[in-house]
């Protein structure tokens, strides 16, 4: 009898260990049925509560606005414009600037003032996927009320001036053409010195003298040959006649013509020589006294206003001038009067400051974008100095150690107030608008496949007008403080989203993994 108690005892621990077992696996299978009759979707609270209370049952829990006013669950409520698909052209879907009638706005649509498309192509920039749809979405809300406790802030899509630049480094210099450095050609001594830093110099004026003794020595050589030549020729024209009575040889005929030749030639380099110190030698005629040449020569090249004013110890005939190559100043002076210089040392600096070069290292991707003809601004990096100029030549290699290409801008300073190796920021003018389309930057939002702005829909403030904020693909162009231009996807006058665009899109992404676009309450 007890054995049996005992196993009845053990039937029903049994059976009640098993129960639990047996609920679960029915609520899984129950899980599992419902599942895949309703694609794996929770059913909506109305649907679940029934229709006990109205405002909860009317409630589109997808969408977080009243399922009867939703547009996205019933689109007749607010059919989608006609779709266009992807612009080629301007790389957005649903093109506004080839399709206007797509705006936003109760006014005729006015088109850019300028060619966006071929504003897009001056320069890379991000593109959009074609095959991208999360611009079909529109996000929307229950009331005005909402979207401001949402946090979101709106302005109008405006027309400013913008410029599109490439910045670099670089530096200010003089034009390396309108500098000289300037030494003496022979070794000497210092014997005057006539101009100092600072002072301004026209083409041709004399910095200071030199005293060289190679100087002398030529201006001695050029005498010489003159007065040999004349001897020689002399001595041709009497030996001539007397050839024909057999009186002298044909040899010494040759003779003499050889020597008026080596005098010729003698006088010739002497003249170069001369020549190559910068003097301009005096026409000789036949009739000049070698005296009278003599004088001319010693003070060859130095005006006579300059000679009534040399000290007796300068009056030498061995002073070799330092000229001025051209309009300019003294930029630098390394000169003392009496000082032994040779020609390995620069002994003034010559410049003309109204020639200034831009230089300028430009990264290795920018390279493609450079071209001669374009605008160059600089600003000096202590802010003090700011020019402009244009792009005369561009290197046709990178340097191998910076990775920068070398671009050369002229500019004029002819007010002299710019300053040579001045380092600074260099600007390259790719483009410049008067009338671009900007939105404040906190307007674009981005994906991994596109750019967007969000647009208010043109009817929001009507009454039982859907609440609704269109999605644009854009393409963007130039920044400017807080604003960026909108080359392709707005219009001006359209209102877009700014603060708050961010939760727009984090919704937007959101219920894109479900079945629509949807916004807080």
């Amino acid at each position: 009898m007890s054995n049996t108690i005992e196993r009845k005892k053990s039937w029903i621990k049994t059976i009640l260990t098993t129960i639990p077992n047996i609920i679960v696996f029915l609520l899984i299978a129950g899980t599992i049925y419902v599942g895949h009759h309703t694609g794996w979707k929770l059913p909506k609270f109305s649907e679940l509560s029934g229709n006990s209370v109205n405002a909860i049952s009317d409630w589109c829990s997808d969408h977080l606005v009243q399922e009867s006013k939703c547009v996205e669950c019933k689109t007749d409520l607010l059919p989608k414009a006609t779709e266009f698909g992807f612009c080629k052209e301007h790389g957005v879907a649903e093109c506004v600037i080839d399709h206007p009638e797509l705006a936003q706005l109760n006014t005729e649509a006015k088109l850019p003032q300028y060619n966006t498309a071929a504003a897009i192509n001056v320069i890379a920039r991000r593109e959009n996927n074609p095959v991208d749809t999360l611009h079909s979405k529109r996000v929307q809300f229950a009331t005005i009320d909402s979207v401001t406790k949402s946090g979101v802030n709106v302005d109008v899509v405006s027309e400013s001036p913008i410029t599109e630049m490439i910045t670099t480094n670089g530096e200010l210099i003089f034009d390396p053409n309108h500098v000289a450095l300037l030494s003496s050609k022979v070794p000497g001594t210092v014997a005057v010195v006539l101009k100092n830093i600072g002072d301004k110099v026209k083409n041709g004026d004399i910095l200071a003298l030199i005293d060289a003794s190679q100087v002398g020595q030529l201006k001695s050589e050029f005498l010489k040959n003159i007065v040999q030549i004349r001897l020689q020729k002399d001595n041709v024209a009497r030996l001539t006649p007397l050839a024909a009575t057999n009186a002298v040889t044909k040899r010494e005929i040759f003779e003499a013509e050889t020597s008026l030749q080596e005098a010729e030639v003698a006088l010739l380099s002497t003249q170069q020589f001369l020549a190559n110190l910068g003097f301009v030698l005096p026409e000789v005629t036949n009739s000049d006294d070698p005296k009278v040449l003599a004088t001319k020569l010693k003070f060859l090249g130095i005006p006579d206003e300059i000679v009534e004013k040399l000290p007796l110890i300068a009056q030498s005939g061995n002073l070799l001038p330092i000229f001025a190559p051209f309009d300019g100043e003294v930029a630098s002076s390394d000169i003392v009067l009496g000082t032994v210089v040779d020609t390995a040392k620069p002994l003034f600096t010559v410049s003309d400051p109204s020639k200034m070069w831009i230089m300028l290292n430009v990264r290795q991707e920018d390279a493609q974008y450079i071209k001669e003809g374009l605008t160059v601004q600089f600003f000096s990096d202590n802010g003090k100095q700011k020019t402009s100029g244009v792009i005369s030549w561009i290197s046709p290699s990178v340097d191998v150690k910076s990775r920068t290409l070398k671009v050369r801008a002229e500019v004029e300073n002819k007010d002299k107030r710019l300053r040579d190796k001045t380092f600074g920021i260099g600007k390259i003018v790719l483009r410049e608008e008067s009338n671009a389309l900007v939105v404040p930057q906190e307007a674009i939002q981005s994906t991994a496949d596109a750019q967007y702005i969000f647009i208010r829909d043109k009817n929001y403030f009507k009454p039982n007008a859907p609440k609704i904020f269109h999605v644009r693909q854009v393409r963007l162009g130039a920044k400017k403080g807080r604003n960026i231009e909108i080359l392709a996807g707005a219009l001006p006058g359209e209102v877009v989203v700014t603060k708050g665009s961010n939760v727009l899109l984090s919704h937007l992404l959101r219920s894109n993994l479900g079945e629509g676009c949807c916004a807080e309450h």
